[in-house]
């Protein structure tokens, strides 16, 4: 157990420092633009709704979890819309490269073409079903960085250059956060043991993408290597991958819970990412 715990600590310690430093950016410039006259929330979320997906879907990508949680602080004070958050949250790809690349020389080795393939997909994919969220759902209005400033007591409008005291107050809060909850989920992780959650997973049309979606919306970087390291040996098919990476947006849905106050609307963001992310899998595995 002592093993488990110094591993999940270690870990987290470096999954989580890792972001720190796009989450402090990502701040800064929400404090900045609280302060400025020329633009506002509402002005690039108007953008957003137009070209926001598209952005979303090729950053997200980079496989970086820290842009998942600042897509979701961004849509928490109504800077980009649900489309171009869910855009990151579907596109992003965490540790599924690194564990794909590994792979190349290993037992299970894939082609470099195939993971092209995979990351453009799953780019596309984040797009297409960005714009489609932002169509057919209606949310994010009356947002703003002011109310984050006031459940964090960052006490932004004090003197001038408090932005950057502000961006990390709001930055060390967040970060405390992830480290504890990623703590808890790695020694969760570790006891249940890796090999028996990848044996839960079902290779079968339908019932496996339906399980490995919700497994998907578990938010620790564990949980994509799991995903690719089951699909890389053969106990999950390409249906099943894309349903768990779609629905798994690393750090993304912890910063989403903490930062926007409104429950419902953050359960009904986990539901709409676990319906498209499964029949996204679904429909793949039916059709390649």
């Amino acid at each position: 157990m002592s093993d488990v715990l110094i591993n999940a600590i270690t870990e987290s310690l470096k999954d989580t420092a890792v972001c720190i430093p796009i989450l402090y950016v990502t701040y800064l410039f929400m404090e900045i633009l609280e302060g400025s006259s020329r633009f506002d929330e509402e002005t690039l979320c108007r953008y957003s709704r137009k070209v926001g997906p598209v952005i979303g879907g090729v950053f997200g990508v980079i496989p970086q979890c820290g842009l998942a949680g600042s897509a979701a602080a961004l849509y928490s004070t109504g800077t980009i819309t649900l489309g171009t958050m869910l855009a990151v949250f579907f596109a992003t790809s965490d540790e599924m490269l690194p564990v794909m690349l590994a792979s190349l020389s290993g037992k299970f080795a894939i082609g470099i073409g195939t993971i092209a393939a995979i990351l453009a997909a799953k780019a596309v994919l984040g797009i297409a079903l960005g714009y489609i969220a932002d169509i057919a759902v209606k949310a994010g209005k009356g947002k703003n960085i002011h109310s984050l400033c006031e459940r964090d007591h960052c006490e932004c409008d004090g003197e001038e250059g408090s932005v950057y005291r502000s961006a990390l107050i709001h930055t060390a809060k967040i970060t405390l956060m992830l480290l504890v909850v990623n703590v808890v989920l790695s020694v969760v992780i570790g006891c249940v043991g890796i090999e028996s959650l990848s044996g839960t997973i079902i290779n079968q049309p339908v019932i496996g993408e339906l399980i490995v979606g919700l497994f998907g919306l578990i938010p620790n970087c564990a949980i994509s290597i799991i995903i690719t390291e089951s699909y890389l040996s053969g106990v999950l098919g390409l249906g099943g991958l894309f349903a768990g990476l779609l629905a798994n947006a690393g750090i993304g849905l912890i910063v989403l819970f903490r930062t926007n106050a409104r429950l419902r609307e953050n359960l009904m963001i986990v539901l709409i990412m676990y319906v498209l992310s499964a029949a996204a899998g679904i429909i793949i595995h039916l059709v390649i």
